[in-house]
């Protein structure tokens, strides 16, 4: 059974190396299984451009293929012409070819070779997907000439401080296969005024060229303008590097108090921590820093400070006895300089219990606010000692003016003084306790804080004369029913006032309008009774015949009846003074405005016939009533005629 049971282990283990093996050998067989080649024309070429490729694939294996697969170019690309649009499905023993006219590039010309990919899917026994890929390259034999000039610059320090060089090298390579002649390099004014020139370099062969230049209270620049020739080509050929500013050093680190501790004194065993503070203020970059401590050794290593940054390392420290820490910083710079500093001494005291000195301050004031300024105020100040041990020569300060002086304090005692200050403005007040302790450390300790503000006095009133107030009159308000009555009758009273002011108003407006009528119509008659006469030569109208030929025919006037006019006085003057008065040489009488004196003067006998004056005086009898205004017309207009 033994024997059996050990047979069987030994077939077992044979089976699974052999599964073993056939797993590790299946991309071998997949990769015999199937092969292909290239072939390429032209395989050579003088310059990048087209050449045509040939593939072949067969199918090596003992199954027709069930995955296609896929060829593809340098590119990248699937062969289209390759199968059916780039994929195929091979028989057992039967073969795919493809053509492909592939445009070759310089690098693929410097690298001498195009590579094809043929990729397609492998399935194994479980149904397991796995993708297979196989790669062929041709040669490609590279005749014609390749330029192939590489610069490469550096400057050397980045920052230079003044008075300091600075260093400009140009690496040159010839990466072509054609040899590069007469290379010239030309810098910037501000760096360099000359030209440095290079024979020649070969195929694969370096050089460098440098330029130096001294740094003053300005910054440089760095511009390279290339020139070459190709082999025997007498085409020049040119390359340019860009601008870079070479910046001035400017340090800035400051170094005042870069060392601190959270606390001075501590009890034995204790732990105090201690931080580095360094702060770059300047353009220089420092890179590799280190810190030592002469008693602890390298606390901090590799450590950069760039422009415009803080460098803050801390570290802990558990001391059981005092120490004073001292740290050593190394800065290397971007100038080419090595920067060592040394830090501030910190002191670090290590106290027994017992000899810790603790004192406690508090201070109070008399008033918190002041009306004016400068003001006086008393401040109280309470100074207990809370440390086990006596304390001596106390000082209290305000600031750095020392006001008073303890010479002792018991432990556990306290203590009290008052000052009187003159304070010349309001603010925040505190007060300081120095002391030595045991180890002849000055320690101190600071009161509490007193806010003093300032507020403007309040203005006093002025005091009035106190009037003696007259006696109250005490009005009864009357019920609604005896207010009810008088409020109507005072309503009627009102409203009939309102009727009476309106008649008036009315009646006054009427009278206005009769009145503005009246003046309408006087003004009408007064324009009317104007005497109408001609603008032209002299009128005489004591000879009124003269101007008869002259005066026109009236036209007839729309008859108008009478209106019975009273006789006015002076109507009754014109009928006793006018008589017909006859001038020399008048066909015609006229009338004459006479005068009456006391003593009337005869006048001349003149020759005038009777009838035409009787005839006269009907025109005068009738003139009484007819309008004045007719009146004067027929007086204007009437004239003898030759018959009369």
């Amino acid at each position: 059974m033994s024997i059996a049971r050990e047979a069987r282990k030994r077939i077992a283990l044979l089976l699974a190396l052999l599964a073993a093996m056939l797993l590790f050998a299946l991309p071998a067989f997949a990769e015999e299984a199937i092969s292909f080649s290239l072939s390429a024309d032209p395989d050579s070429l003088t310059a990048p451009g087209p050449v045509t490729v040939s593939v072949r694939v067969v199918n090596n294996g003992a199954a027709d293929m069930t995955e296609p697969v896929v060829l593809y170019d340098p590119d990248g690309n699937i062969v289209t012409g390759f199968g059916d649009g780039g994929q195929a499905l091979i028989k057992q023993g039967e073969y795919v070819t493809a053509q492909q006219t592939y445009n070759v590039t310089q690098a693929q010309l410097d690298e001498g070779k195009l590579t094809y990919m043929l990729s397609y899917n492998q399935v194994d026994a479980s149904g397991n997907v796995t993708v297979q890929s196989l790669a062929k390259s041709v040669e490609i034999n590279y005749t014609g000439t390749h330029v192939d000039l590489t610069v490469n610059r550096t400057i050397d320090p980045e920052v230079v401080r003044s008075g300091r060089t600075v260093t400009v090298q140009y690496e040159l390579y010839n990466a072509g296969n054609v040899e590069i002649k007469n290379i010239r390099i030309r810098e910037s004014s501000t760096l360099s005024g000359t030209a440095q020139t290079w024979a020649a370099l070969a195929p694969g062969e370096r050089t460098s060229i440098k330029f130096t230049a001294t740094m003053g209270n300005n910054n440089l620049t760095s511009e390279g303008k290339i020139t070459y020739y190709a082999g025997d080509d007498k085409t020049q050929m040119q390359t340019s590097l860009p601008a870079v500013t070479i910046t001035r050093a400017n340090p800035g680190l400051v170094l005042d108090d870069i060392l601190t501790a959270d606390r001075t004194a501590i009890t034995n065993n204790e732990t105090v921590t201690l931080t580095l503070t360094i702060k770059n203020n300047g353009n220089i970059s420092y890179s590799n820093i280190s810190v030592t401590d002469p008693t602890y050794g390298e606390l901090f290593t590799n450590l950069t400070l760039g422009p415009g940054e803080t460098l803050v390392k801390e570290r802990q420290f558990t001391l059981s006895e005092t120490t004073t820490f001292k740290y050593t910083v190394t800065l290397p710079d971007n100038t080419g300089n090595t920067n060592t500093v040394t830090s501030n001494e910190v002191k670090v005291s290590v106290y027994d219990p017992a000899q810790v000195m603790m004192l406690n301050v508090m201070a109070e004031a008399d008033r918190l606010t002041i009306a004016s300024v400068p003001a006086d105020v008393r401040f109280t100040l309470t100074v207990t000692n809370n440390s086990s041990m006596k304390a001596e020569k106390i000082r209290l300060l305000h600031g750095n003016t020392q006001i008073y002086t303890i010479d002792t304090l018991e432990p556990g005692k306290s203590t009290t003084i008052q000052r009187d200050f003159t304070l010349s403005q309001a603010g925040k007040f505190r007060f300081t306790a120095s002391v030595r302790d045991a180890l002849e450390n000055t320690v101190t300790f600071d009161s509490n804080e007193i806010a003093i503000t300032y507020a403007a006095p309040t203005v006093t009133p002025t005091l009035v004369p106190i009037v003696t107030p007259a006696p109250l009159v005490t009005l009864t308000v009357a019920p609604i029913e005896v207010l009810e009555p008088v409020t109507v009758q005072t309503n009627h009273v009102l409203r009939y006032a309102a009727m009476v002011l309106a008649a008036l108003f009315a009646l006054a407006f009427v009278l206005f309008v009769i009145s503005t009528v009246m003046r309408i119509k006087r003004h009408s008659a007064s324009k009317s009774a104007y005497d109408h006469m001609e603008l032209g030569g002299t009128r005489d109208y004591t000879e009124p015949a003269r101007y008869t030929a002259a005066v026109e025919e009236p036209e007839e006037e729309p008859i108008v009846s009478p209106v019975e006019e009273k006789e006015m006085p002076s109507d009754e003057i014109l009928k006793k003074t006018a008589a017909p008065v006859t001038t020399a040489g008048a066909e015609n009488g006229a009338y004459r405005l006479t005068r009456e004196e006391s003593d009337p003067q005869p006048e001349p006998e003149q020759e005038a016939p009777a009838a035409p004056a009787a005839e006269e005086s009907a025109p005068a009898a009738e003139e009484k009533v007819q309008p004045r205004r007719h009146r004067r017309s027929e007086r204007k207009t009437e004239a003898p005629s030759e018959d009369e």
